[in-house]
């Protein structure tokens, strides 16, 4: 069920601003624009590193970040994007948006998260961060944050072309709901019942462990009674008889059973 709903998710895409720049235009900035605006990001990077450190473009910022990102060099667009979030003049929805992309791209799929949020707190009528935040938390199993995301989204934007298939998607989210609340009731179940067992098994142990003190004692007692029994026939055995010889030693035996006559 969950690949079939990963399967329905809806692409991404990153964000360009082309709205009037009020800042000037520097050398570095124009012909890094220009060459990435020409899809040759490689060429591209120097001038917008320029223009970065001139930091009199905020839009550079967007640009070579998304010029690192064509070239799969996720580490250092995301280290644009954070450099980015520092400045006060540069449009941070936008940088914050495509931080996430960069993120989803590679697979961490809390940190995307954390970057559409982001970006949603800068604007929370802004609709397409709440989509990909959506796709993000589907990939990451959080189907019931996903599902209100999809919600979210298609309130913000109810013309939205993939109505139909975010609709499809919300179904299968509800199924899948289902069917982890009664693996989630099978597993309780399995859990009180392997509970019972052990308990039930500790109980059999401990009436194991007291049976055999208990005959432990009783086979202590009844030594200890055999000896005292014993010492008990012994005794009376010698109190029923009279002694007629003592030992004197070397000397032999002294009868006293006659009258001896002394000198």
């Amino acid at each position: 069920m969950k690949n079939k709903i990963i399967k329905n998710m809806i692409p991404f895409v990153f964000l360009l601003i082309f709205a009037p720049i009020c800042f000037a235009q520097s050398a570095n900035f124009l012909k890094g624009e220009d060459l990435f605006r020409q899809n040759k990001p490689e060429e591209a990077i120097p001038f917008l590193n320029e223009a970065v450190r001139e930091k009199n473009n905020p839009q550079a910022f967007i640009y070579l970040a998304l010029s690192y990102y064509q070239l799969r060099q996720y580490d250092k667009a995301l280290a644009v994007c954070n450099e980015g979030m520092n400045l006060p003049e540069t449009n941070q929805k936008i940088l914050a948006y495509n931080a996430g992309n960069i993120a989803f791209s590679q697979g961490d799929y809390d940190e995307a998260e954390k970057w559409y949020s982001i970006a949603i707190a800068a604007d929370e009528k802004y609709a397409s961060p709440v989509l990909n935040r959506a796709n993000a938390r589907l990939r990451a199993g959080k189907y019931g944050e996903s599902k209100a995301d999809y919600i979210l989204y298609m309130e913000l934007y109810p013309e939205n072309p993939q109505k139909e298939q975010i609709t499809k998607i919300i179904g299968l989210i509800d199924d899948e709901i289902v069917i982890q609340q009664q693996q989630a009731v099978n597993a309780e179940q399995l859990l009180q019942a392997e509970n019972a067992r052990i308990q039930a098994e500790n109980a059999r142990i401990e009436a194991a462990r007291l049976a055999e003190e208990k005959r432990l004692a009783d086979e202590k007692a009844a030594e200890e009674a055999r000896k005292a029994k014993l010492l008990e026939d012994v005794a009376s055995s010698l109190n029923g008889s009279s002694t007629e010889n003592m030992s004197a030693g070397a000397e032999g035996t002294v009868g006293y059973g006659y009258e001896s006559e002394l000198e």
